[in-house]
């Protein structure tokens, strides 16, 4: 679990298996993914560690073409915590908290307002109780201790999410990125390079806002049998 090992991943580790991604499996692009809150995030000291393995991964993806690496070429970042913050902030809003809109925060502003509330949590007696704002669909309790709750479609256990629920735009999230890299020409001098590590990186932030966020997708995507794919902006 996370917060067990979370001393142990360091920006060494992190390096090292997308390394392996290369030597074992011959992999040439690495979607890393920002860990999310979940149940064993008990505090924000905790939270402050999670928030340090996500910053490192996106100081790796961003900082990877600089590495000369002859192995993994490309290094993407999928913004899978930022996607729990969105679905968490949105139920949390729903059921009568007092929190902000996602679609218009930033990371910064989500660790400053994730205490007032995401440590609420059901009280079953167990080690690793669920954040309300993360499981429950409605703070209606019948009885003064907080055991249990009307279930949302979002969380199974404060981990794990429902997939019928949420899964798809994970999915999605994952092809956008990789549309990123293998959907436009190779670079053939090192001008083009930093162009093109520009672009990547515009792709990448594009993909995360749509599909790991509660933005609204175009309707008009859905079952329109429409072909659809990512390009990273050429000049």
């Amino acid at each position: 679990m996370l917060l067990v090992c979370s001393k142990e991943i360091s920006h060494d580790r992190l390096v090292e298996a997308v390394e392996l991604s290369h030597e074992l499996l011959g992999a040439e692009t690495v979607v890393l993914m920002t860990a999310p809150f979940s149940n064993n995030v008990k505090t924000p000291e905790d939270m402050n560690e999670v928030n340090r393995i996500n910053a490192d991964i996106r100081d790796i993806a961003q900082g990877w073409h600089l590495r000369n690496s002859t192995g993994v070429k490309h290094v993407l970042v999928q913004e899978y915590g930022t996607y729990h913050n969105h679905i968490i902030w949105s139920n949390a809003k729903h059921i009568g908290y007092n929190v902000s809109t996602p679609l218009t925060m930033t990371n910064e502003m989500f660790d400053l307002e994730g205490p007032t509330f995401l440590y609420d949590r059901l009280q079953t007696g167990k080690n690793w109780d669920p954040s309300i704002a993360q499981v429950c669909s409605e703070r209606d309790w019948s009885r003064n201790e907080i055991a249990k709750c009307k279930r949302s479609y979002l969380y199974k256990d404060g981990m794990h999410i429902c997939p019928e629920t949420l899964a798809t735009r994970h999915g999605v999230a994952v092809a956008c990125l990789l549309g990123c890299v293998f959907n436009r020409k190779s670079a053939v001098d090192n001008q083009q390079q930093q162009q093109d590590e520009i672009n990547l990186r515009a792709c990448e932030r594009e993909c995360n806002e749509q599909f790991m966020s509660v933005m609204p997708v175009d309707e008009s995507w859905i079952d329109s049998k429409t072909e659809l794919a990512s390009f990273a902006t050429e000049d």
